[in-house]
């Protein structure tokens, strides 16, 4: 699920347009709305939402100049802009501060559907980053969690990362054990499998591709082991299915 917050002027226009079933069909649930920019900048730099959907002409504070403030304040989620007007210049500065995508009123459910599909993509692929480049306190494991990031498509087994770092199996176990209380084995294969997720998720390549990439030359394998961690089949995860 992804945090949305949204923000308009116009209280029956928000309430409409964030009560669209779309969002909640596709895992976006309301964390909270305002008809004040001046007090949407201080909720969502507290809540810190995945999203906001903001209108972009609105008094005293327009929706790209909230950006600004927000993204200034150290706000790293991801922005819509959705206006009545086709603002040449404020779109310019909307994308060039890394807002995401730009809406012109009425927005249709087809356009809204589109928009869901690639946002969900993009903070999928977001969260999905973080969780990999996370640091722990020993500086020898995140060395290894670095090598084994980078050298994603080679075969590692705990003989061959030893062999690399010159580290005792037992020590290298131990690290994993301790800070990240798995295995090296079962590490290896979430990292592969979370890296599999998101390219399912955001690429159009081919399921065997993906396998080859992840590391796995064995395509059933590869997809015998991705039904285990997820659930379901790569192909039904590409589709939706989890």
């Amino acid at each position: 699920m992804h945090r949305a917050f949204y923000v308009d002027d116009e209280p029956l226009v928000l309430e409409t347009f964030m009560k669209k079933p779309l969002f909640l069909e596709n895992g976006f649930f309301n964390v909270g709305h305002s008809y004040d920019p001046f007090e949407a900048i201080k909720i969502i730099a507290d809540t810190q939402p995945d999203v906001v959907f903001t209108d972009l002409k609105m008094p005293m504070c327009n929706g790209v100049e909230m950006m600004n403030k927000l993204r200034q304040s150290g706000y790293n989620g991801e922005f819509v802009i959705i206006s009545a007007y086709r603002e040449f210049e404020e779109a310019r500065l909307f994308f060039k501060m890394d807002g995401f995508d730009y809406l012109v009123k009425p927005v249709s459910d087809s356009e809204l559907l589109v928009l869901l599909e690639k946002l969900t993509n993009k903070l999928y692929s977001k969260k999905m980053e973080v969780k990999q480049i996370k640091k722990t306190p020993s500086p020898e494991l995140n060395d290894i969690i670095e090598f084994l990031h980078k050298n994603m498509k080679d075969k590692h087994t705990l003989e061959s990362v030893c062999t690399e770092f010159m580290f005792k199996p037992n020590y290298v176990c131990k690290l994993f054990s301790r800070y990240l209380s798995t295995t090296f084995t079962t590490y290896c294969t979430s990292i592969k499998m979370e890296e599999a997720a998101i390219l399912l998720r955001t690429t159009q390549k081919s399921v065997k591709e993906i396998s080859y990439i992840c590391g796995y030359q064995d395509y059933f394998y590869f997809c015998r082991v991705f039904r285990e961690i997820h659930s379901c089949t790569p192909s039904a995860f590409r589709e939706g299915g989890a």
